[in-house]
């Protein structure tokens, strides 16, 4: 083939911190940005590409089994980023199509201390704290108490790569630090090194002042964060989110909020996203939201970018990919 047809596909991040990456792949071939809708259906999403050969994914939209049935001459799906539950793998690899993530370790810094960022800023109300001042309201300032979290007990739902680091940090205030998932992927003898102990779902989440969601989103911890979990929390606690949106039922954590239940929500991603105006939890000012920005380091972009430029170049070269996760299927 001489010359490849690129689609950078709802990444507004990819090329333009670092515009090397853009240049190095316009080299190779046609590049061209698309910001498609997060819910477009798959024949239609197959229609925009047509003739792309090789896809630089965001967390959206939906490569699902309709999209691949319809696209012809796609080789590669190289994800901006180390979630994956936007694209089927197993219609890609039916179809020929190699599918890449980027390295874990790329993200895990970046993502569990942006969590933990926003537990704080949340916690200690400094964003509201902040525009009074810039509003010329010093006087104003004791409407804004927080609370500590040294000595305090953390929850972590979701213990692999990102979450591990999470109750790393958490750790570091002296407080007791829960774990709880089926698999952990942390090194051996981590748990030990860190004073956390693993527990079931039900007593982290009694016993927790502060809970962070990490897992992975499947089929089996769709809103695993429900009415019933929430008000089996312990009375007063925050929980954090900067996994996936739908690990927890938006309206359940804000009628929890409202009640008391839950002193407030950090999340880094909701369900459906972007985020509009009219979403409720921008309408709380216990809910702190960001934009799905945790991994916007400049170490971590750095190493997002290059990693999907890899692939294009190890793709052409017709090297070995880094991350593939088609090549793990039977």
């Amino acid at each position: 083939m001489s010359e490849y047809k690129i689609a950078v596909v709802n990444s507004s991040s990819f090329g333009q911190v670092f515009t090397e990456h853009w240049k190095e792949l316009e080299e190779i071939g046609e590049v061209k940005r698309f910001m498609l809708p997060t819910d477009i259906d798959g024949k239609s999403l197959a229609a925009k590409l047509k003739g792309y050969n090789i896809i630089i994914a965001s967390v959206t939209p939906m490569f699902d089994k309709e999209f691949f049935d319809n696209t012809e001459g796609l080789l590669l799906i190289s994800r901006h980023g180390i979630g994956f539950n936007n694209v089927d793998i197993k219609a890609a690899k039916a179809h020929g199509v190699k599918v890449t993530i980027v390295p874990q370790l790329v993200e895990r810094d970046s993502v569990a201390e942006n969590e933990l960022v926003n537990l704080l800023t949340l916690v200690r109300r400094t964003v509201a704290a902040a525009e009074r001042e810039r509003d010329d309201r010093y006087e104003d300032r004791a409407e804004f108490m927080g609370n500590e979290l040294s000595g305090k007990t953390f929850g972590v739902i979701g213990c692999g790569n990102i979450g591990s680091r999470v109750a790393e940090l958490f750790s570091v205030f002296g407080g007791q630090v829960f774990i709880t998932d089926p698999d952990p992927k942390a090194p051996e003898g981590w748990v030990k090194s860190h004073n956390v102990q693993r527990v079931d779902l039900d007593t982290l989440l009694k016993n927790s002042d502060y809970v962070s969601l990490n897992a992975s989103l499947n089929d089996g911890n769709y809103h695993l964060i429900n009415a019933e979990k929430v008000a089996e929390m312990k009375k007063g606690a925050y929980l954090c989110n900067n996994a996936r949106g739908a690990l927890i039922d938006e309206t359940a954590v804000l009628d929890g909020i409202k009640s008391g239940q839950l002193s407030g929500y950090a999340a880094d991603a909701v369900e459906v996203e972007p985020v509009r105006a009219s979403h409720p939890f921008l309408h709380n000012d216990r809910v702190l939201l960001t934009p799905h920005t945790s991994a916007y380091t400049y170490e971590c972009l750095h190493g997002m970018g290059e990693k999907c430029v890899s692939d294009v170049k190890n793709l052409i070269a017709n090297k070995p990919l880094v991350r593939e996760l088609t090549s793990t299927l039977a």
